[in-house]
């Protein structure tokens, strides 16, 4: 071979490998090698959140029965109240209308806004009932436990103001 030819393909070699660099990067780092579970991040549920916070309190049998009773209960509340397949379309609908159309109705929106954050606003209140609920179940020390462990899931969250 010549010198030019092996020039040209370690030329050819180095800029296809530049140029692939970026593409293999994002593919390895989207998930970063974690199932899909584990990606959903904030929206894995609060029940994960409370179990971590009660990890280390040492509960008896007894106290872990009746947070799984507690828990248990609260999770056939929510999807009591959870809307029905039928509503959730009629919600989708209902924003494609209002989103095209001719008109735009800012007062529809900000009451469709409202109805939803009064929901979550429910549901927030409700799950810190439980959690409230859980928390009277444990004893001084686990009480003392849970404190310190909640105050570091905080720092370990950053601040998301």
């Amino acid at each position: 071979m010549n010198k030019m030819t092996v020039k040209s393909a370690l030329f050819a070699l180095m800029t296809s490998a530049v140029l692939l660099a970026p593409t293999v990067s994002a593919e390895n780092g989207a998930n970063q090698g974690q199932g899909y579970h584990e990606m959903r991040g904030e929206h894995r549920g609060h029940h994960g959140d409370m179990r971590k916070m009660l990890r280390g309190l040492d509960l008896t049998e007894q106290q872990r029965t009746e947070i799984k009773s507690l828990m248990k209960a609260h999770k056939s509340e929510r999807a009591a109240q959870r809307p029905s397949a039928e509503v959730r379309q009629a919600h989708q609908q209902q924003m494609l209308d209002m989103i095209s159309s001719d008109s735009f109705s800012e007062a529809d929106v900000v009451n469709m806004m409202d109805a939803r954050q009064e929901k979550r606003q429910q549901a927030a209140v409700e799950r810190v009932k439980m959690q409230r609920a859980i928390y009277q179940l444990l004893t001084p020390e686990q009480q003392a436990k849970f404190k310190a462990n909640f105050a570091q899931r905080g720092s370990r969250k950053g601040d998301r103001s």
